[in-house]
C-alpha cells in the first residue's frame, strides 16, 4: 500500500496573488517509489519553485527522480540528501525559506528577455498607442494525453469577451476591465481558436504528453535538457506554438477580416496560448509567463508572431481574468511592480495597481502608470502654489482630475496623489478607500530589477512604518478621515522620504472626503504659511455627470450664490444666481467640448471644468 506523505495543507492561500508571481499553489507529486507528496508551487516565470507549508524548498534530484530537500549553494538551490516528506527538515539542519541569489535570477533573465528586448525597443510609443481597438488571438491547445478542458468554451469567451453591464457594475472580464481602467480609449477583442458550435473547447492536439514538456531526470528520460542547446526548454516550448499556428493556418480557422497588427510594426499583436492542464512547480516551461516567440518563425497571414501569454487552464487561482489582464498588462508596455528577487520581502506598491499584486478581481492600475505606460492620461497637473486641491477617483469615468504631481527636491523624483474608492467591481478588492501618495524615481523602469543598491523603485507608496530598511504596512497606505490618516509631513508616520533616505520638505494635510467619492487635501508649498480664516476652507464643486449630455448637475456643500458657464473662447453660455446647494443645468443644446463653470460662494469663487459630450 502506498505510503502517504502528508506535508502539510493547513496554509491558507490569499485571495490577492503577487502579479504573475503565484502563491501557494497545491501540488500532487509521485516519487519513483509510488508515494505521494502533497506541496505547494511559488514563484514567476523566471523562477519558481516546490516548497512545503513551512516554506522548506523541494527540488528534484535529476539522478535518482526523487523529490528532496534543498539548500542555498553557490547562489543556487541545490538537491540535498533527505527525501521530502521522510524527515524534519529542521531537525536536519535545514533552514526554509531556500531561494537562488539575486544574480542567479538576473542571469535567468537574461538569458530569457535579452533576444526579445531589442525588438521591443524597436516600437514606436505615440498618442496613438492603446487606443482604439486590439484584437487578441486565443489559441486551445492541448498535450498529449491530457483530459480534455474542463471549462466550457462559453465560459472561456466570457472571461474575454463579455460587455456587459448589470445592476452589480460591468462583468469581470478582459474587455470591459481594459474599457473601464482606459476611461473608454481601449477595447481589447479577443477571437478564440478554434472556434465552437457546440459549447465545447475543441483545441490543437499535440504530439507529445506532458512530460516531454518538463525537464529530463532519471525518472522523466524524454524530459527536456537545459544543457542541450539544441533542444532545451526554449526549443520545446516554440516548436510547440509553432504547430499549433500552423495547425490553425492549415485548417483556416483564423478570421481573415480582422486587423491583428493595429500599431502596423508587421507582428500580430497579442497572442494568448491556453494550455492543458496545471502548473508544474519544478517545471520552467509549465508555468504562466509572457514571452516572444524569438526562436522560431510562425505567421498569420503576412504578420509575424511574436508577443505571446501561456497560460495553464486548470486552476482559477491563476487561469483567471486577474492574470490574463496582467499578462496583456505586459504586452501594452506596463512593467512589473513588484520585486523578482528581494530576500528583505518589501513590497513597493502591494495590492494598489494590477502590476504589483493580483486583486481576485483585477484592480485599476495607478494613475502614473495610466500615463506614462497606459497613455490614457494626457498630463498630470504639478501643484506649484500651496492651496486646497479636489481629486476624482482613478475609477472616475473619465481621466479629469484624477491625480496630481508635486517636484521633489531632486530633480529625477517627484510625488503623486492619487484617490482609490472601492467600486464595483474593478475596485472591489483594493485594500483600502482614501488618498495614496506615492514616489517616482524617473530613472527606472517599474520595480522588477530592484536590488536595494544601484536598482531601485520606480514607483514607491508611502504607508505607515514605511522605511528604508522596513517594509511597514501597505494595505494601510490610504489616507483618510476614517483611516486617522490625512497628511504626510517631516514629523508624520511615514515620512516623505527619497530613495536616497532624504527627508522632502512635502506637506499634505487635511485629507477629506467630499462628495460623490471624491476628496480634497491642502497642500502647503514650503515657506507658505496658510491664514487661519483659510485654513478650514473645504467647499469644492462637484459637477456630473462627467462627460454631461443633457443635464450638468452642479453641486456644493455651501449654497451657490452664483453659477456661471463659460466655452473656451470665454463666451458665457449659462448665468443663474440659485442661492441653493444645488442646481441643474441643460446642456442637450450645447456644442461638444470642455467648459469652466464658475460658482460663488460666501467661501470665494470655484472653478471647475467640464465636458460635454454628444
Amino acid at each position: 500500500m502506498k505510503k502517504i506523505l502528508i506535508l502539510s495543507l493547513l496554509l491558507m492561500v490569499s485571495a490577492a496573488m503577487q502579479a504573475a508571481y503565484v502563491s501557494n499553489v497545491p501540488q500532487t507529486l509521485v516519487q519513483p517509489n509510488g508515494d505521494t507528496l502533497h506541496c505547494f508551487a511559488s514563484g514567476d516565470e523566471f523562477y519558481h519553485y516546490l516548497h512545503d507549508a513551512d516554506g522548506y524548498t523541494i527540488v528534484q534530484n535529476p539522478a535518482t527522480g526523487y523529490f528532496v530537500y534543498g539548500k542555498r549553494e553557490n547562489g543556487k538551490v541545490v538537491p540535498t540528501e533527505f527525501v521530502a516528506g521522510t524527515v524534519n527538515p529542521a531537525e536536519v539542519g535545514l533552514v526554509p525559506n531556500a531561494r537562488i541569489s539575486n544574480s542567479e535570477w538576473h542571469r535567468r533573465y537574461d538569458a530569457m528577455m535579452q533576444p526579445v528586448e531589442a525588438r521591443r525597443g524597436e516600437r514606436v510609443r505615440d498618442e496613438n498607442t492603446n487606443h482604439g481597438d486590439f484584437n487578441n488571438l486565443v489559441i486551445f491547445i492541448r498535450l498529449a494525453g491530457d483530459d480534455p478542458f474542463q471549462q466550457t468554451y462559453g465560459e472561456v469567451n466570457r472571461m474575454f469577451n463579455d460587455s456587459s453591464v448589470t445592476s452589480n457594475g460591468y462583468y469581470n472580464s478582459m474587455y470591459n476591465y481594459f474599457k473601464v481602467n482606459t476611461y473608454n480609449q481601449l477595447f481589447v477583442r479577443s477571437y478564440l481558436v478554434p472556434q465552437s458550435t457546440d459549447n465545447v473547447i475543441v483545441a490543437y492536439e499535440d504530439i507529445y504528453p506532458r512530460d516531454y514538456y518538463m525537464p529530463w531526470s532519471e525518472a522523466n528520460p524524454m524530459g527536456y535538457d537545459d544543457n542541450n542547446e539544441e533542444d532545451n526548454r526554449t526549443t520545446r516550448e516554440m516548436q510547440l506554438l509553432v504547430r499549433a499556428i500552423d495547425f490553425a493556418n492549415e485548417n483556416n480557422m483564423f478570421p481573415s477580416d480582422i486587423n491583428f497588427d493595429y500599431n502596423n510594426d508587421g507582428l500580430v499583436d497579442n497572442v494568448c496560448f491556453i494550455v492543458s492542464g496545471n502548473v508544474a512547480g519544478w517545471a520552467d516551461l509549465l508555468w504562466p509567463h509572457r514571452w516572444s516567440l524569438w526562436g522560431a518563425e510562425a505567421y498569420i497571414g503576412d504578420l509575424r508572431v511574436w508577443d505571446f501569454n501561456f497560460e495553464l487552464s486548470d486552476h482559477d487561482w491563476y487561469f483567471s481574468n486577474s492574470t490574463l489582464c496582467h499578462e496583456m498588462s505586459h504586452s501594452l508596455g506596463a512593467p512589473d511592480l513588484y520585486h523578482y528577487s528581494d530576500t528583505l520581502g518589501f513590497t513597493p506598491v502591494g495590492g494598489w495597481d494590477l502590476m504589483a499584486q493580483n486583486a481576485y478581481i483585477p484592480q485599476h492600475w495607478g494613475a502614473y502608470m495610466k500615463y506614462r505606460y497606459g497613455n490614457w492620461i494626457s498630463e498630470i497637473p504639478t501643484i506649484v502654489n500651496s492651496g486646497r486641491y479636489k481629486l476624482n477617483p482613478v475609477s472616475w469615468p473619465t481621466p479629469d482630475q484624477v491625480c496630481y504631481r508635486i517636484n521633489s527636491e531632486d530633480p529625477d523624483e517627484f510625488f503623486v496623489i492619487e484617490n482609490r474608492r472601492s467600486s464595483r467591481p474593478f475596485e472591489s478588492y483594493i485594500p483600502n478607500g482614501g488618498a495614496v501618495i506615492y514616489r517616482i524615481n524617473t530613472n527606472f523602469d517599474g520595480n522588477a530589477g530592484w536590488n536595494g543598491d544601484d536598482v531601485l523603485d520606480e514607483v514607491y507608496v508611502y504607508r505607515p512604518g514605511g522605511t528604508l530598511t522596513t517594509d511597514g504596512q501597505i494595505n494601510n497606505a490610504n489616507y483618510s478621515q476614517s483611516a486617522h490618516h490625512t497628511e504626510i509631513n517631516y514629523s508624520t508616520d511615514p515620512q516623505p522620504f527619497l530613495s536616497n533616505g532624504y527627508i522632502s520638505a512635502l506637506n499634505i494635510y487635511d485629507v477629506r472626503t467630499y462628495i460623490h467619492d471624491s476628496l480634497t487635501f491642502w497642500y502647503l508649498k514650503p515657506g507658505d504659511t496658510l491664514p487661519n480664516e483659510v485654513r478650514d476652507f473645504s467647499s469644492q464643486l462637484s459637477l456630473y455627470p462627467s462627460p454631461a449630455v443633457s443635464v450638468l448637475t452642479v453641486e456644493n456643500s455651501a449654497p451657490l450664490q452664483q453659477v456661471e458657464v463659460f466655452d473656451l473662447s470665454g463666451r458665457c453660455v449659462y448665468r443663474a444666481q440659485p442661492n441653493a446647494t444645488r442646481v441643474e443645468v441643460a446642456v442637450d443644446r450645447w456644442a461638444a467640448g470642455t467648459y469652466i463653470v464658475r460658482a460663488q460662494t460666501a467661501e470665494g469663487l470655484l472653478q471647475e471644468k467640464i465636458t460635454v459630450a454628444r
